[in-house]
């Protein structure tokens, strides 16, 4: 009988914990809100996708969890410099209030990408994907089903796995599994933290959400999983580049990513310095030399590539 009274004790108070984050989360976020200054169709201002440059060789960049199309503010320009076209997509639903963000899944992060990849295909002799983190991780799922839908692949601190180094007891996989199955009123977290770079000279740059619906922790752990096996098969040319600090994804996952792909030209790159948020981080620029580099000296490619329907990925 004690034993029952204590895990219903338990419950109780756990209900009313999940309850009152749910409010406070709520408030705040909507305090948040209101400061926030939106375009007319709800996009939060300076966070629009754009297309800057004009080259034969289209770059397509996506950028990563919570982030918006300024975190390539510093490397777009850069690039478009050495005579790229540069298109910087905003991934569905992101920089949108909260119950607009909250509609958005990786099925739509997947499609949105290789819809950006197909129309710049069209206009240009070479399409290169340039992707942050989560960005990196869809962009992995997309070309593991439609590898040529791009010429090459360049993945900046991947989401292969999280790190874990701030896990206490459990990974950070067990603990969002944890907490997916046992939040029943929270829907939208807020970030506690600053975006995870070193140069403090970007932080007025980004435009990063302090609020995160749940379904984006949900949809990236589905990715991960998704793509935790696809290595030996992905044979897209590609250039990995890890943070010496990040502490957010695993560089030894990454790493053994890099190892176990099939593509037959790759590179990988340590930038010293830099934390997790590498477009804006210490070494940025030398890390867009080399970029432009790695893209000059791709083997060369017919132009031929016809869209065609993807496969369904089970999500």
């Amino acid at each position: 009988m004690l034993t029952l009274l204590l895990a219903a004790a338990i419950l109780v108070l756990w209900f009313s914990i999940d309850l009152v984050y749910s409010l406070l989360m709520k408030r705040w976020c909507a305090r948040w809100e209101a400061a926030i200054e939106r375009d007319p169709d709800g996009v939060r201002r300076g966070c629009r996708e754009y297309t800057v440059g004009n080259g034969d060789t289209a770059i397509l960049l996506v950028h990563g969890f919570a982030d918006a199309p300024t975190l390539y503010q510093r490397m777009a320009p850069a690039l478009a410099e050495q005579g790229f076209t540069c298109r910087v997509m905003r991934r569905p639903l992101f920089a949108m209030p909260m119950h607009r963000y909250r509609q958005t899944d990786s099925a739509q992060w997947r499609e949105a990408v290789r819809a950006e990849l197909l129309a710049l295909r069209q206009g240009h002799e070479r399409v290169v994907v340039v992707a942050h983190s989560l960005g990196a991780a869809i962009t992995v799922d997309c070309l593991a089903v439609e590898p040529a839908a791009a010429d090459a692949a360049v993945l900046l601190a991947p989401l292969v796995a999280v790190c874990n180094r701030h896990s206490p007891l459990f990974s950070a996989r067990v603990w969002h599994w944890i907490l997916d199955h046992t939040l029943f009123f929270t829907d939208h977290v807020g970030l506690p933290f600053l975006p995870y770079f070193r140069d403090s000279e970007a932080l007025p740059l980004m435009k990063t959400d302090r609020f995160v619906p749940r379904v984006v922790f949900r949809e990236l752990m589905r990715l991960i999983a998704r793509n935790r096996n696809r290595a030996p098969t992905f044979s897209v040319p590609l250039f990995v580049a890890l943070g010496e600090y990040d502490e957010v994804v695993d560089n030894q996952a990454a790493e053994r990513f890099y190892r176990s792909c099939a593509a037959g030209t790759k590179r990988l790159r340590h930038v010293a310095g830099a934390a997790h948020v590498l477009p804006m981080d210490f070494g940025w620029q030398s890390l867009t030399d080399d970029l432009v580099n790695f893209i000059l000296t791709l083997p060369s490619t017919a132009a031929d590539y016809s869209p065609r329907i993807a496969e369904t990925v089970e999500r």
